[in-house]
């Protein structure tokens, strides 16, 4: 896993007011976030973010973003990146062969991994299943192709 890039101390420079002001806090959050075509209201009761003392502005980064779409897989009941990972791992296939036998790109179980992109409900529902069923991985690998 790629270390935390150092973060510059506080307070930082607000983009909004342009004060120095910008200090580390926790908040309730509530976020709405369009995944597989609907909106969804995601709250996130304790967000751990950048607030301006002056103005007020959110200054959301990576570690925020993490937290919201942490938020949005718990509420809808995805598999976290670190569950694909080792579910994966646990049938001994790189991140290519599951692909393949997905039928999508290296890169988008990378991706999962990561958590740099949330897996689709209709993706996660054949994740689980080809995880769960040895008929369901025969099927998919070509082993058992119906007529």
């Amino acid at each position: 896993m790629t270390p935390e890039p150092k973060r510059k101390p506080f307070p930082w420079r607000c983009p909004k007011c342009l004060r120095k002001s910008v200090n580390p806090t926790r908040i309730p959050y509530e976020a709405q976030i369009k995944h597989d075509g609907r909106l969804y209201v995601v709250d996130v009761p304790a967000l751990n973010v950048a607030k301006c003392d002056a103005c007020g502005e959110l200054v959301l980064d990576n570690r925020a973003d993490e937290q919201i779409t942490d938020a949005l897989r718990k509420q809808l009941g995805l598999l976290r990146p670190d569950q694909i990972r080792s579910r994966r791992e646990a049938l001994n296939l790189t991140q290519k062969e599951l692909a393949d036998r997905l039928g999508i790109a290296s890169e988008t179980v990378s991706r999962w991994e990561t958590g740099a992109l949330v897996q689709s409900r209709a993706m996660d529902n054949l994740i689980r299943l080809y995880f769960t069923l040895p008929e369901v991985r025969a099927v998919l690998s070509g082993e058992k192709r119906a007529s």
